[in-house]
């Protein structure tokens, strides 16, 4: 009876454990995704009233399809801070329940410009790059966009030098999708700023963010750094 008892256990074991192995493999295969180039959608921005919903001064819209809506705006409420925020607003819904996502405001940023991009092979999220700045460029908030659902997942914080201006990094940046992550690199040197407002002017070749499921990182190496430099 032991022995037999004892091969039961040993055979139900493996059964569960081959399941498992199984589930796995299939899971994996399904989020994997092709490799591939994301490219800037061209959006039509049409004049939206947004007031019903607290919402006011709106800089930008960006129609995503025919009821949804990417928009740069304040709240009319005078208790919250005056900021600019991205919203995500469908218009298929009533009240505040049209308002899917709504943003920590930009600070003090004069402006805040989107950009949304996409793979040709439409297997993963959209990036949805929201720049701000004022006199110079603050960096770009980056966020996936899945299904109308809007997420945050880091800071490109590296901007161009212009004649001594911080400017968009935007020129500059390109977007593809490995299949296993997404990494954002640059043709151009670019300036990353430290807690001071100082400049570090990095080579291409040596820094790239890494979207590795939802957080942003970055990563620069020592060799491709010139010190010292300030671009605003």
């Amino acid at each position: 009876m032991t022995v037999r008892y004892a091969k039961y256990r040993y055979t139900t074991r493996l059964f569960f454990w081959l399941m498992f192995l199984g589930l796995t493999v299939s899971a994996s295969a399904a989020t994997a995704r092709e490799p591939g180039v994301y490219q800037e959608r061209a959006l039509a921005a049409p004049t939206q009233d947004f007031s019903a919903l607290g919402l006011k001064d709106c800089q930008q819209t960006l129609s995503l399809d025919s009821e949804h809506y990417l928009a740069v705006c304040r709240l009319a409420t005078p208790a919250t801070t005056a900021g600019l925020r991205l919203v995500l607003v469908d218009t298929g819904r009533s009240g505040q329940s049209a308002i899917l996502f709504q943003s920590p405001d930009f600070g003090d940023a004069y402006y805040v410009k989107l950009s949304v991009f996409s793979k040709d092979q439409r297997d993963g999220p959209d990036l949805v790059l929201a720049e701000s700045g004022a006199e110079f460029s603050y960096g770009i908030r980056v966020y996936t966009l899945n299904h109308s659902k809007l997420h945050f997942v880091g800071d490109l914080d590296a901007v161009l030098d212009r004649d001594g201006v911080a400017s968009s990094v935007t020129p500059a940046l390109r977007i593809t999708d490995t299949g296993r992550e997404v990494a954002f690199t640059f043709t151009d040197n670019v300036m990353l700023p430290d807690r001071k407002g100082n400049y570090t002017e990095v080579a291409p070749n040596h820094l790239r963010y890494v979207l590795s499921g939802s957080k942003l990182r970055r990563l620069v190496s020592v060799q491709g750094v010139t010190r010292g430099r300030t671009a605003h």
